[in-house]
C-alpha cells in the first residue's frame, strides 16, 4: 500500500544564505547564519544560540522568569510546521531603573541543526 501524505509548506524559505539553521524535525528553516549573535548563551538545558531573527517560529504567553542575567519577561517559542519546543523569546528586560524592550530569540541547539 502507497501512502501519500500532505507536502509540508513552510511559511518562509530562507535560500540567499549559504548556511542556515533549521529545526532538528521537521527541517522547516529557521534562521540565516548571518543572523547569529552568539553561541554564548546558557539555557535550562546547557548551551543555546542567540539570533538576531528568526522565521516559522510561533510564541507562547510572555511570562517573567529569573534567568542567570536576572528577571526577564519571555516567552517559548515553538516551530510552526511541528510544534517542537525551540526555546524562548526575550520579550522584555526588568532593570532597576527602567524597561528595555528586546526582541532577541534563544534556540536550544538541539531543536535546531545547522545547514
Amino acid at each position: 500500500m502507497v501512502r501519500i501524505s500532505k507536502p509540508k509548506t513552510f511559511q518562509a524559505y530562507l535560500d540567499d544564505c549559504h548556511r542556515r539553521y533549521s529545526c532538528a524535525h521537521c527541517r522547516a528553516h529557521l534562521a540565516n547564519h548571518d543572523d547569529l549573535i552568539s553561541k554564548s548563551f546558557q539555557g535550562s538545558q546547557g548551551r543555546a544560540y542567540l539570533f538576531n531573527s528568526v522565521v516559522n517560529v510561533g510564541c507562547g504567553p510572555a511570562e517573567e522568569r529569573v534567568l542567570l542575567t536576572g528577571l526577564h519577561a519571555v516567552a517559548d517559542i515553538h516551530c510552526e510546521n511541528c510544534k517542537t519546543t525551540l526555546g524562548w523569546k526575550y520579550t522584555l528586560h526588568i532593570l532597576s531603573v527602567g524597561a528595555n524592550i528586546s526582541t532577541k530569540t534563544c534556540h536550544d541547539p538541539v531543536s535546531s541543526t545547522p545547514w
